[in-house]
């Protein structure tokens, strides 16, 4: 019987990969960032928030049970929405590494809820603005065309 015979019982590595049971449990998905600890970590009657930064940089506050969620400026207000959230019980907050985007109504600061539109204005704003400019000046240029033309038939 050989070292590998010893640690692995008889069986090759490839079917104790095979046969493990790590590999046949269900793995937590990275992409679901909102996912509750566990009842052996935190309390189920504890409310729990998810808050982090966007692609944007604003501050998402989110509840990990997907009722509460809003966009805010400032970090403290982030935690100060979940806090008053969660009245008149405390709250655990998490702090995500990775953005996160929320995918709920926002019920925070009103005026971040437009923020995608008022850039997308802006842009066509400026567009048309450089566009109200370029015929302005296209029609000054034909308009003292026309003027010097008209004196050389006289």
């Amino acid at each position: 019987m050989t070292y590998d015979d010893d640690l692995l019982g008889g069986r090759t590595a490839q079917e104790l990969s095979i046969a493990s049971p790590a590999r046949n449990e269900p793995q937590p998905a990275a992409d679901t960032p909102f996912q509750r600890p566990g009842a052996e970590d935190l309390s189920e009657a504890i409310p729990v928030f998810f808050i982090g930064r966007n692609k944007h940089g604003h501050w998402v506050a989110r509840g990990a049970d997907g009722k509460l969620g809003g966009l805010f400026w400032r970090k403290q207000a982030a935690i100060r929405f979940a806090t008053r959230s969660a009245w008149p019980a405390r709250c655990a907050t998490i702090f995500p590494t990775e953005n996160i985007e929320l995918d709920l109504e926002n019920q925070g600061n009103p005026l971040l809820a437009h923020i995608d539109v008022t850039r997308m204005l802006r842009i066509v704003g400026a567009a048309t603005g450089v566009l109200l400019v370029t015929a302005v000046l296209a029609g000054l240029v034909a308009l003292r065309a026309g003027i010097f033309l008209s004196r050389l038939n006289y």
